[in-house]
């Protein structure tokens, strides 16, 4: 790594209060600090200017040609999403430092400590390099599908982008480039998004984080801000995204530990819970009583107010006006392409739509019952339901776990399982 970090002195990065540390035998990297001085609450650990970094067209990066761009400039953003963008642009950035157009040109030579040399040339994740059968050990079938969606979708732009512009070209970078993209770059609200060198190579924790990504004073960088002192020697922890385990497993090929975010989804939709409700309310003789034709016009309406909500934060995150552009529009359907059915979470929330909709259920079927004690039980009963179709126990997940033999990807996928399983475990057991 000594090539990259004069490569980062030379570009302007300040890292004069860390050190990077990469394990002889893993290769993992960890960004600690330096051995010079305590890093106190407010202060800048890192500091890595804007003109450093690579992102999209448009941003004031060092590096910013997207070649999805014909013509004008972001004019790609009504096609692809934003991760489709930058990783165009991380994949032409290498093509170039690898010599595609002429080699050591400007641009590309100039990047090729850290597009060649710094990220890694391969992102071991379900959507990348896991089999089916790997990936089937997931078990949860929200997981599983938002990864096939995943996999379907990426083969389908490399598919466009190499019939476009030939499969010699920097499309033969792109699927490298969109892994490492979806597993370290920053996203804006307004959506584009950027790497940031050594930022990127900072591991990440759900409860210990002791920086923050800011932006510097002045507004020419993003910088590390720390949380708290951070001691001599000590390991620089960013906040993981407050995102359910999929999140991560699926793009980055790990769990990360009890993940406070994390959801389990009960149903697909709510017509498919509220089609389960009258099914399983039954009168003493057997009867349905639910008329499943209303059900589920309940359940589409609160869908699609739901979906209503969603629209309005994306309209306003790309400038409001009370219309979406097509770059808008794009982001909307990818968002709702993987969206969780009815769930439930760690912080014993449970998802509003279906809480309202098994109430109006109960009022108009047992209107002398408890009504919130009756959804109660009934989210008991799903999670115990779903509990019960798994293949393995809890124990038998543990053990799994644990086992020093057990390959890389089943242990991830086990842990992944095994923090859902406590979850409805969490549900069931509370008052």
């Amino acid at each position: 790594m000594e090539d990259f970090i004069l490569w980062s002195n030379a570009r302007g990065i300040d890292t004069s209060r860390v050190d990077l540390r990469v394990d002889p035998h893993t290769r993992a990297r960890a960004v600690v600090c330096a051995s010079t001085a305590k890093i106190k609450a407010g202060e800048v650990a890192v500091r890595v200017p804007f003109t450093a970094c690579l992102g999209t067209t448009g941003l004031r990066c060092g590096y910013a040609t997207c070649p999805l761009d014909d013509g004008d400039v972001g004019s790609s953003k009504q096609f692809y999403t934003p991760s489709d963008r930058l990783a165009a642009t991380l994949a032409h950035a290498r093509f170039e430092a690898e010599g595609g157009t002429g080699g050591g040109d400007r641009d590309g030579g100039a990047w090729r400590a850290y597009v060649v040399d710094a990220l890694p040339q391969t992102v071991d994740s379900p959507v990348t390099t896991w089999t089916n059968a790997e990936i089937a050990e997931m078990a949860f079938a929200r997981g599983i599908g938002n990864c096939a969606k995943a996999k379907a979708r990426d083969a389908g732009t490399i598919k466009k982008l190499n019939e476009k512009y030939g499969d010699a070209s920097w499309t033969k970078h792109f699927a490298w480039a969109l892994s490492c993209v979806r597993s370290r770059a920053v996203d804006l609200e307004r959506g584009e998004s950027f790497l940031a060198p050594m930022l990127d190579m900072l591991n990440h924790s759900h409860g210990a984080a002791n920086v923050k990504w800011d932006a510097s004073d002045d507004g020419e960088a993003v910088v590390l801000r720390a949380l708290k002192t951070i001691d001599e020697g000590e390991e620089l922890l960013t906040q993981y995204a407050c995102e359910p385990a999929e999140s991560f497993l699926l793009y980055m090929g790990f769990v990360g530990g009890m993940n406070p975010y994390d959801r389990v989804e009960l149903w697909s939709s709510l017509g498919e819970a509220a089609d389960w409700f009258a099914e399983t309310f039954r009168s003493e003789g057997g009867e349905v009583v639910l008329d499943k034709a209303a059900g589920r016009s309940i359940a589409n309406e609160l869908e699609a107010q739901q979906r209503a909500r969603e629209r309005a934060s994306i309209v306003e995150l790309s400038g409001g006006g009370g219309t979406a552009d097509d770059a808008a529009e794009l982001r909307l359907r990818d968002i709702q392409s993987t969206l969780m059915g009815p769930s439930v979470g760690w912080r014993t929330d449970y998802d509003e739509a279906l809480w309202l909709m098994f109430r109006h259920f109960t009022q108009a079927l047992m209107p002398d019952e408890n009504a919130d004690q009756i959804v109660m039980h009934a989210i008991k009963k799903r999670c115990e339901e779903v509990l019960l179709s798994m293949k393995t126990t809890i124990e038998e997940d543990e053990k799994l776990f644990s086992a020093e033999d057990t390959p890389p990807r089943l242990r991830a996928a086990v842990e992944y399982r095994l923090f859902k399983k406590c979850l409805l475990v969490k549900h069931l057991q509370s008052d």
